[in-house]
């Protein structure tokens, strides 16, 4: 399996968003490289849109399934505020929430329930792995 992230992000929070990117993609992909989801041909697109209230109905979350070309495209809405005020650890969670709206559709993409339980196990252990391998960020 394969995780490509990018995302549409209004400039104040864009700084956050960028550090939880950069660390999330690739323990992501190193995670899902030692698993079982090695084995999937498959890739999560994550594009999240994270705008202020005024601007959400000009960006909708636009998720879909492409499964002739093996692909998820996730583009969940992100809560803005977190990026701009949140800590590292919120801001990390908040980031995730998004990815893991990808599990339900994951079997269409042909990995079994074991390997979307997996992936879920992946994601609910991200944010204290990361944290730990982040000293220099601040979690309160």
């Amino acid at each position: 399996m394969e995780f490509y992230a990018s995302a549409e992000v209004f400039q104040p929070a864009y700084a956050a968003l960028d550090v939880a990117r950069r660390c999330v993609g690739p323990f992501l992909s190193a995670a899902f490289a030692t698993s079982s989801l090695a084995s999937v041909d498959a890739k999560i697109r994550y594009v999240p849109t994270v705008m202020p209230e005024g601007m959400r109905l000009r960006y909708p979350a636009r998720s879909k399934l492409k499964k002739k070309e093996r692909l998820y495209d996730c583009a969940p809405q992100l809560n803005y505020e977190v990026f701009v005020t949140g800590n590292f650890e919120d801001q990390l969670r908040e980031y995730l929430r998004g990815i893991a709206e990808s599990a339900p559709h994951l079997a269409e993409l042909g990995t079994s329930p074991e390997q979307i339980a997996e992936f879920e196990a992946i994601l609910d252990s991200a944010v204290g792995r990361i944290i730990a391998e982040r000293p220099d960020q601040t979690r309160h």
